[in-house]
């Protein structure tokens, strides 16, 4: 018959046992890859992208490979890097995210508008011109008409719904800059890092709108709680995952592939670092989506 302090040590162990699982599967900073397909009648034929939000230098793998295989597994047609791919904690060279950035920039179209990490820095114009120099480009109020598999799409791209940039001694609302000149007949995306700020970017007129800077709300319970908090937000956010529709436009909000580097960082709670692939597919009615996660 066991003591009364072996029964205790195995109460114990069984308990602390139960909390290491829990914090294994709650604490899981594996890579997760979330496909949606969204549906236009603007489209005649099928276009994939990748959204890469929310990396703040993190690492995936030796030489981000890890990341690249994933990315590559998806043949996708373009890649849109979301904002705070640098990291205004670690004031150091971000050669984690500049490592993915260069790699996938020699293979596809790449795209890229700036987060609020990289304007706290205080070296966000060396990030974009290294960005630039790889061959991404850099959108800041501005946009670039493409075609891809016969589609005409219209990709912008914006730091902030309220900042202003001086251009050629011209104060220029960046969100103007972008919605002045609408052709209706594009399938028109807006890569726009704060999710919060959806109201504005709904004057747009855009169809889809790709957002990051929530992380997932930090701390999920799935089934329950969609975050808990979320800068611009505040807690139990709004706006942190998957997709919101608003008439015929679709706001993407990825969670971000920000993972904890130190003991001391705030962990992710039920929320995997998040890929995100985007399938736009033809559709000779409303707009619609469908979401899988692997």
């Amino acid at each position: 018959m066991l003591s009364r302090n072996a029964k205790r040590n195995i109460a114990i162990g069984t308990a602390t046992a139960v909390l290491c699982a829990f914090g294994a599967v709650a604490c899981d900073t594996r890579l997760q890859l979330t496909s949606y397909n969204i549906y236009s009648e603007k489209l005649s034929a099928s276009v994939k992208l990748v959204f890469i939000s929310d990396l703040h230098d993190s690492l995936f793998g030796k030489g981000q490979s890890q990341l690249i295989q994933a990315v590559e597994a998806e043949k996708p047609d373009i890649i849109i890097f979301g904002g705070d791919i640098a990291d205004k904690t670690k004031m150091h060279y971000p050669k984690n995210a500049y490592l993915l950035a260069k790699e996938l920039a020699e293979k596809y179209p790449c795209y890229y508008a700036m987060g609020n990490h990289e304007n706290s820095r205080g070296d966000s114009a060396l990030i974009k011109q290294t960005l630039s120099d790889y061959g991404v480009t850099v959108l800041e109020g501005s946009g670039e008409v493409i075609s891809i598999n016969g589609n005409s799409l219209e990709i912008c791209g914006i730091y902030d719904a309220h900042t202003y940039d001086e251009i050629d001694g011209e104060l220029i609302n960046q969100l103007d800059a972008v919605t002045a000149d609408i052709d209706g007949s594009r399938y028109r995306m807006l890569l726009a890092h704060f999710p919060e700020q959806i109201d504005e970017y709904l004057k747009g007129g855009f169809d889809l709108i790709l957002s990051g800077h929530a992380h997932g709300g930090q701390w999920r319970i799935p089934g329950l709680i969609e975050g808990v908090y979320a800068p611009g937000q505040g807690f139990f956010p709004k706006y942190t995952n998957g997709l919101y529709c608003h008439g015929d436009t679709v706001h993407l909000v990825s969670r971000g592939l920000w993972k904890p580097s130190t003991v001391i960082a705030v962990p992710r709670v039920f929320n995997r670092p998040e890929l995100v692939t985007v399938n736009l597919i033809p559709k000779p009615s409303k707009t619609a989506f469908t979401e899988s996660k692997k």
